[in-house]
């Protein structure tokens, strides 16, 4: 069957339901179906009954018409969101709860999650009261110490020497805890290959050595946990000793009075402890994840209870999760145009949008974005275009949907215009049958464009006011080769012996 390829469309909008699925860059493939108006039912031709000798070819002629067409065209493209994160936390942690489900649409700063800030939570107080007591002892060497005051600085230096003490302990138990981990890994993971070995072998069940790796990865996991505490260890010591080095300054300022550098010296304490505790508050802050812009929860990474490691991707199959939720931001509609197309395509321009999964509704959205680079597949080259989605409230449309797209690109006036029912193919050309110098018809080529519904636009082959054939009755189809009418036909051909008849489109011709 001839085909034509062209850049505009006829001003009658196809139907929604007529959008075929296929690959079409930029262009609208011209199909006519000519020899349908041909067959009223079996018994009987457009114009004329069968047997009838009168021709009446004036009922069966109608003039070529200027006329207008819209241009347009079509691409196939998909639904994609505009803008997709994996969201995560900022450290390892163990994720406490999951506040949102998949499919759910949460707005910009929505609470999403909580991760364990079981550990946080008491730094952050100590921290506080440092920095409230660094304050308050700034202000005390303002106005000045009492022989009180000096008591009370030795007694907190005291104090201070004591958590030091402590936190020195804290930090020894937790690097015994890790050079444990570390000798228990050690055998473990000798002891795992001893035994993958083995099992490779046939001398132990591979149940065996599954264990063995498990008991290796729990250690491996142990050790994790056992370092995390001695950094946490480490860093309360830190906090402590800048806590009793604090106390004795303050105490050096009780015992020899209030001078300038004394008070420059609490100042920089007090500010020293204001940022520690702005800092493990921005820690503990972080274990609030929020959502960082409007959307929905497109996947569901990591469940209640999971520990969850960042990363720069996703992963569900270990035994850590490196995301929580992925959030998708609005959809658009992302659609690869022929790069000889690209002359027509402008920001801002209209485009309707029919998704195969809803043949039967047109969605509206206008040009966004144009890329930049060509996308070369298969020696093709084509421009992602992006438009947007004006009217979905009901969000029928879900990414990755593949959808078909027609760009308004305005109109043609001044084109020639012929019913499409006029145009058939004989010996695979296009064209049209017009009155010989008898009035009888005579097939002539033409090169069509787009078609409009009902009207073709013919480019090559006729011109205005010339007559064309658009219904012929039995005795005229059999003179161009059709000896049966299309239904009730049991021979299946459309002629037969040694001539090849003309095939109108639409009786099953290729």
């Amino acid at each position: 069957m001839f085909q034509e390829k062209t850049k505009v469309e006829g001003s009658l909008s196809k139907k929604p339901g007529k959008v075929k699925a296929g690959v079409v860059l930029g262009t609208i493939t011209v199909l006519t179906a000519a020899a349908v108006i041909f067959v009223a039912n079996a018994n009987h031709w457009i114009g004329t009954p069968f047997g009838g000798t009168s021709l009446e070819n004036s009922k069966n002629l109608v003039p070529v018409k200027v006329g207008s067409v819209d241009l347009k065209i079509n691409a196939t493209g998909v639904i994609k969101p505009y803008n997709e994160v994996k969201i995560s936390p900022k450290v390892t942690g163990l994720l406490s709860k999951l506040l949102v489900k998949q499919g759910q649409i949460v707005k910009k700063g929505q609470l999403l999650a909580l991760m364990d800030d079981s550990n946080l939570t008491g730094q952050v107080a100590a921290a506080n009261s440092a920095f409230s007591m660094a304050k308050a002892n700034y202000e005390k060497a303002l106005h000045g110490n009492r022989p009180e005051e000096v008591a009370n600085a030795e007694a907190q230096l005291v104090k201070n020497e004591s958590i030091v003490r402590f936190a020195e302990q804290a930090v020894s138990r937790s690097q015994a805890q890790v050079k444990s981990c570390q000798a228990q890994l050690t055998r473990d993971a000798t002891n795992s290959k001893r035994l993958s070995i083995l099992a490779k072998q046939g001398a132990i069940s591979d149940q065996d050595r599954l264990n063995a790796t498990t008991q290796a990865e729990v250690t491996e996991v142990s050790l994790k946990q056992a370092q995390q505490e001695l950094r946490q260890s480490e860093a309360s010591l830190a906090q402590a000793m800048a806590d009793l080095e604090s106390s004795r300054q303050q105490f050096a300022m009780a015992k020899k009075g209030n001078r300038e550098e004394d008070v420059r010296a609490a100042k920089f304490a007090m500010e020293q402890a204001e940022g520690n505790y702005h800092y493990l508050q921005s820690q503990l802050n972080d274990t609030r994840i929020k959502a960082p812009f409007a959307g929905v929860i497109s996947q569901k990474y990591a469940d209640e209870g999971a520990i969850v490691t960042p990363t720069t991707s996703a992963a569900t199959t270990s035994a850590t999760s490196s995301s929580i939720v992925s959030l998708a931001g609005n959809l658009e509609m992302v659609a690869q145009v022929s790069e000889t197309d690209m002359e027509h395509i402008k920001v801002g321009q209209p485009v309707e949008i029919i998704a195969n999964a809803y043949p039967e509704k047109t969605f509206h959205g206008k040009v966004s974005l144009i890329a930049p680079e060509a996308v070369v597949t298969l020696n093709v080259t084509t421009f992602e275009v992006h438009t947007t989605i004006d009217d979905d409230p009901q969000h029928y449309l879900m990414a990755g949907m593949n959808v078909n797209s027609e760009f308004l690109a305005g109109k043609q006036d001044g084109v020639l215009l012929v019913p499409t029912s006029c145009i058939m193919s004989q010996m695979g050309k296009t064209g049209v049958l017009i009155p010989d110098g008898s009035g009888q018809p005579k097939f002539r080529p033409v090169k069509t464009g787009s078609t409009s519904g009902t009207s073709t636009v013919i480019l090559h082959g006729l011109k205005e006011g010339d007559q064309v054939f658009v219904g012929l009755n039995k005795d005229q189809l059999e003179k161009q080769g059709y000896a049966e009418p299309m239904s009730g036909s049991k021979s299946g051909g459309a002629g037969g012996g040694k001539h090849k008849p003309p095939i109108p489109r639409g009786f099953g011709g290729k």
